[in-house]
């Protein structure tokens, strides 16, 4: 094999994301350890065309179980790190919609009482 093929060899596998979808694979593979792996490959498979092999890397499949994703966890260790940082992100998150919600509601405008006969 020529460097040059063996460049696009590499080139063909990365714009595709070849390895991405390999690590992911064996990632859940190792965790899950299914009776009938050639069946869970082939629903994991579909599960990636689904999601668009663009988004997939080696967590994708077992992002949920990283320990420091787990509720408990989340809900009370508060040490900076960047899990920590997205459940503060979606608590503001979720805060600001409530606050829009309940503004929707009870909001009157002074305007409101300005034009109104006394």
């Amino acid at each position: 094999m020529s460097a040059s093929t063996r460049e696009q060899a590499k080139q063909y596998l990365a714009t595709h994301k070849i390895p991405q979808m390999f690590e992911s694979l064996l990632s859940c593979l190792m965790i899950e350890r299914p009776d009938d792996p050639v069946v869970y490959i082939e629903k994991k498979m579909s599960e990636i065309k689904q999601i668009g092999l663009d988004k997939v890397n080696w967590e994708t499949f077992v992002f949920h179980l990283h320990p420091y994703r787990y509720p408990v966890r989340l809900a009370n260790i508060h040490d900076g790190s960047k899990y920590d940082k997205e459940r503060e992100q979606e608590e503001e998150t979720l805060a600001e919609m409530q606050r829009e919600k309940s503004m929707g509601e009870d909001y009157k405008s002074d305007l409101f009482k300005l034009t109104e006969a006394q």
